[in-house]
Protein backbone atom coordinates (compact mmCIF):
# COMPACT_ATOMS: atom_id res chain seq x y z
CA UNK A 1 0.00 0.00 0.00
CA UNK A 2 1.13 3.68 -0.61
CA UNK A 3 1.04 6.52 2.18
CA UNK A 4 0.72 9.93 1.39
CA UNK A 5 3.70 11.89 2.12
CA UNK A 6 1.46 14.55 3.69
CA UNK A 7 -1.65 13.45 5.87
CA UNK A 8 -0.02 9.68 5.65
CA UNK A 9 -3.58 8.20 4.67
CA UNK A 10 -3.66 4.33 2.85
CA UNK A 11 -3.48 5.01 -1.14
CA UNK A 12 -4.49 1.78 -3.17
CA UNK A 13 -1.70 0.45 -4.91
CA UNK A 14 -3.33 0.73 -7.96
CA UNK A 15 -4.04 4.39 -7.65
CA UNK A 16 -2.59 5.95 -10.21
CA UNK A 17 -3.01 9.67 -10.14
CA UNK A 18 -0.71 12.35 -9.41
CA UNK A 19 -2.90 14.04 -6.57
CA UNK A 20 -3.67 12.45 -2.92
CA UNK A 21 -7.54 12.49 -3.27
CA UNK A 22 -8.19 13.19 0.54
CA UNK A 23 -5.53 16.27 1.09
CA UNK A 24 -4.51 17.17 -2.56
CA UNK A 25 -0.78 17.08 -1.83
CA UNK A 26 0.99 15.97 -5.30
CA UNK A 27 2.46 12.88 -5.07
CA UNK A 28 4.98 13.15 -7.34
CA UNK A 29 6.57 16.25 -6.51
CA UNK A 30 5.86 15.85 -2.46
CA UNK A 31 9.83 16.96 -0.98
CA UNK A 32 11.60 16.56 -4.47
CA UNK A 33 14.24 18.60 -3.50
CA UNK A 34 14.88 16.83 -0.88
CA UNK A 35 14.89 13.74 -2.65
CA UNK A 36 16.92 15.55 -5.83
CA UNK A 37 19.61 16.18 -2.63
CA UNK A 38 19.72 12.67 -2.00
CA UNK A 39 20.18 11.42 -5.69
CA UNK A 40 23.55 14.36 -6.04
CA UNK A 41 24.68 13.11 -3.07
CA UNK A 42 24.67 9.22 -3.87
CA UNK A 43 25.66 10.06 -7.46
CA UNK A 44 29.02 11.79 -6.24
CA UNK A 45 29.75 9.23 -3.60
CA UNK A 46 29.38 6.43 -7.21
CA UNK A 47 31.98 8.95 -9.31
CA UNK A 48 34.73 8.73 -6.60
CA UNK A 49 34.47 4.98 -6.49
CA UNK A 50 34.80 5.09 -10.52
CA UNK A 51 37.44 7.65 -10.19
CA UNK A 52 39.50 5.78 -7.32
CA UNK A 53 39.05 2.47 -9.69
CA UNK A 54 40.06 3.67 -12.44
CA UNK A 55 43.66 5.80 -10.71
CA UNK A 56 44.39 1.96 -9.84
CA UNK A 57 44.61 0.54 -13.28
CA UNK A 58 47.41 1.07 -15.55
CA UNK A 59 46.42 3.17 -18.56
CA UNK A 60 48.91 3.08 -21.84
CA UNK A 61 50.76 6.52 -21.90
CA UNK A 62 49.25 8.70 -25.51
CA UNK A 63 51.70 9.30 -27.58
CA UNK A 64 51.98 13.54 -28.81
Amino acid sequence: MRKCPKCEKRLSPFYFKTACKYCGADLFYYHFDERLAQDAAKAAAQEEKVQRLLGKLPLPKRKP
